[in-house]
């Protein structure tokens, strides 16, 4: 058995220990391993092994994430697509308001930056949190090939996808982008990540 054989046993075993000079030995033996085909003293440490699989899947998110360009072509899909909806529903609640209560339309005819501000909430946080909630991805992701998950690759749940939502609302958001790895802060603080997926 080669050495990288011996370290996929070595480095989730209880007795693994780090040694400068020579990296990864055995604590029992104070050497490298030198089994074949089997270590008979190897006992699995079953939270390393966990912790190393997370930090894998985690490392393949990273290597993975959707540029600044993808993130930037998302953000104007996806506001097209917001405005288009914003518009639609405007159009059904002036129809509505206008058959049960003809003197509310003068609430619409407002131009009030509070009531533009709820209205904005209200119509992001129905298209972000239905979409991405239900499938991972918005107009803007489905058209780039790019897809929501965890930090740890899952598919987020509703309660992330909500805070995640809620975090698009923070003032100067749009400028969070500006870094070099094009996580903005509705990704940190709902530990999300935006990832490119296969076409296939």
């Amino acid at each position: 058995m080669t050495r990288e054989d011996h370290l996929k046993f070595c480095k989730i075993c209880i007795h693994q220990k780090f040694d400068y000079n020579q990296g990864i030995i055995c604590s029992l033996t104070q050497a490298p391993a030198d089994f074949d085909p089997s270590c008979e003293t190897f006992v699995e440490d079953t939270a390393l092994r966990q912790r190393m699989e997370k930090k894998v899947i985690s490392n393949a998110v990273q290597d993975n994430l959707a540029d600044g360009g993808l993130r930037f072509a998302n953000y104007i899909i996806d506001l097209i697509v917001l405005l288009g909806l914003g518009f639609g529903i405007g159009i059904i609640l002036g129809v509505v308001l206008l058959a049960v209560s003809p003197e509310s339309i003068r609430i619409l005819e407002e131009d009030s930056w509070i009531m533009n501000r709820i209205f904005g909430f209200f119509v992001g946080m129905l298209y972000y949190g239905m979409v991405e909630g239900l499938s991972g991805r918005t107009v803007g992701k489905l058209i780039t090939n790019t897809k929501v998950v965890t930090e740890d690759g899952e598919k987020p749940d509703f309660g992330t996808i909500l805070i995640r939502s809620v975090c698009r609302f923070i003032p100067f958001e749009a400028f969070s982008f500006l870094g070099t790895n094009a996580i903005g802060w509705h990704d940190s603080l709902s530990k999300t990540r935006v990832v490119k997926i296969n076409k296939k």
